[in-house]
C-alpha cells in the first residue's frame, strides 16, 4: 500500500479536512473511526470540535504549529475486492497505532474516489490532552510507521499483496538501473 502524510499548519485546515472526508459521494458502504473523540456517531462540529479543544493543550505555541496530520493510505485498484470494512477498520487501528497511540484520531474509507480503495486518517498535532508535539522524523515514519504497517499488511491480509510494496528498496539503486 502507498502511504502518505500531509501535514496542516493552518487555523481552519481540520474543519475543512473534515468535511472533506465525510462528504457522502465517497463514503458509499464506508465507515467512520474515531479515537478520544466522544460519542458514538459524533457529527462533523463534535470532530472538529475535539481536533481544536485538545491544540488548547499544545505546550511549545508557534505560529507554524502543524495542527493536524492527514495520512492516505492507498491500496492497488485489483484489491478492491478483498478489502471489506472489517479489514480496512483493523488496518486503520493499526496504523494509526504505530503513527501516534495517543493522538486524536478520525479516519474514513473512500471506495469511489479514483479508482482505487483509500484509507484517509487524520491526526492532531498533539497527543491526547498532553500538548505533546506528534512530530517524528523521516527515517522514524519509514522504520517506525511505513515498514512495520506493510509487515503487518502482507502477515494478516497476504490477499492484499498487489497493494504490497517494500519500502526497504533504496530509490537511488532503482533509478541506476
Amino acid at each position: 500500500m502507498i502511504i502518505k502524510s500531509k501535514s496542516y499548519k493552518h487555523i481552519g485546515a481540520c474543519k475543512t479536512l473534515v468535511s472533506y472526508l465525510l462528504r457522502e459521494s465517497e463514503r458509499d458502504e464506508g465507515f467512520v473511526l474515531t479515537r478520544f473523540i466522544k460519542g458514538k456517531n459524533p457529527s462533523q462540529e463534535q470532530i472538529v470540535h475535539a481536533f481544536e479543544e485538545n491544540e488548547k493543550y499544545r505546550l511549545t505555541k508557534r505560529k507554524n504549529s502543524v495542527r493536524v496530520y492527514m495520512e492516505i493510505l492507498s491500496f492497488h485498484k485489483d484489491n478492491a475486492k478483498d478489502l471489506t470494512n472489517e479489514k480496512l477498520q483493523k488496518i486503520a487501528r493499526k496504523y494509526i497505532s504505530l503513527r501516534s497511540n495517543l493522538s486524536i484520531a478520525f479516519a474514513t474509507v473512500h471506495r469511489n474516489e479514483k479508482d482505487h480503495v483509500h484509507l484517509h486518517i487524520l491526526l492532531s498535532g498533539t497527543e491526547y490532552k498532553t500538548g505533546k508535539s506528534v512530530r517524528i522524523s523521516r527515517d522514524d515514519f519509514k522504520n517506525k510507521v511505513k515498514v512495520p504497517a506493510e509487515q503487518y499488511v502482507r502477515r494478516y491480509f497476504p490477499e492484499l499483496e498487489k497493494s504490497a510494496i517494500d519500502h526497504n528498496k533504496n530509490l537511488l539503486s532503482k533509478k541506476k538501473s
